[in-house]
């Protein structure tokens, strides 16, 4: 049976690729957030950037609208051609570049990245072994006074207002929203079932599943560590707020 995340990515791409579509507002803010935070307080003004597991390149894109030299990194070609064509809508082709390669083939990338990042909870995919194997790499990449950034839920916070089940209406399509988590193991199930709106009723278009794993803040400075890592801090969001129990985000930078 194939990993849940080809049949997401791959298969169901396009459907899944629609929750990105509101989204791309809140990378804008995202980035630039980051940067003054990088510049202010890292030392840091990257020139070229890589997002590992990139998506549909919503942070790529806003980081190459800033004059960065953005490069994203997915193994879905359906989520790297909407990259592509939005790069084009944008004006920003000329600075972006996107590669169809998987996050566990980094090594076998080449070049000098001033900014790598991995955003939305997108370590946890395949366990921790593999984990610690990225995050070496993207080490690997990055130029002497670059900086690693990687974004999650904040595991506590995510816990205490786990909702199990949401459902939501608009533009003629319902979502119902379903969610788990193992305590013993830190990973969180979700089931995600789309209808559309037909007439007085529902049609059921497809059902998307997947399970990663979530690090608690300090298992995650330690994956980093154990990835070459000898500075790394733990912020509660892209502004450099202090990370406590309640911040739903935790964004970490590494050197």
């Amino acid at each position: 049976m194939s990993h849940w995340a080809d049949r997401l990515f791959r298969d169901q791409a396009d459907l899944f690729a629609e929750h990105f579509e509101d989204m791309f507002a809140a990378a804008d803010a995202e980035v630039a957030d980051l940067l003054d935070l990088l510049a202010a307080e890292f030392d840091c003004e990257p020139d070229r950037s890589l997002d590992v597991a990139c998506g549909v390149g919503r942070h790529a894109l806003a980081l190459a609208d800033r004059g960065v030299e953005a490069e994203g990194l997915d193994f879905s070609e359906p989520f790297l051609d909407r990259a592509r064509q939005r790069a084009s809508d944008r004006g920003v082709a000329d600075r972006t570049e996107f590669h169809h390669r998987d996050m566990r083939e980094l090594d076998e990338l080449s070049g000098s990245y001033d900014l790598v990042t991995v955003f939305w909870n997108s370590l946890g995919y395949y366990g921790r072994e593999t984990d610690e194997a990225v995050l070496a790499d993207a080490r690997e990449l990055l130029a002497e006074d670059g900086a690693l950034v990687v974004e999650q839920s904040n595991r506590d916070a995510f816990v205490a207002d786990l909702d199990g089940a949401t459902v939501t209406e608009d533009d003629d399509r319902l979502t119902v929203y379903r969610q788990e988590f193992d305590v013993e193991t830190s990973r969180f199930s979700t089931t995600l079932d789309v209808f559309d709106v037909v007439g007085d009723g529902y049609e059921h278009i497809d059902t998307m599943e997947w399970e990663n794993r979530l690090y608690a803040p300090p298992v995650l400075r330690e994956l980093c560590e154990r990835g070459g890592f000898d500075d790394v801090a733990l912020l509660g969001g892209f502004d450099g707020s202090d990370l406590t129990v309640e911040s739903m985000r935790v964004v970490l930078v590494a050197r």
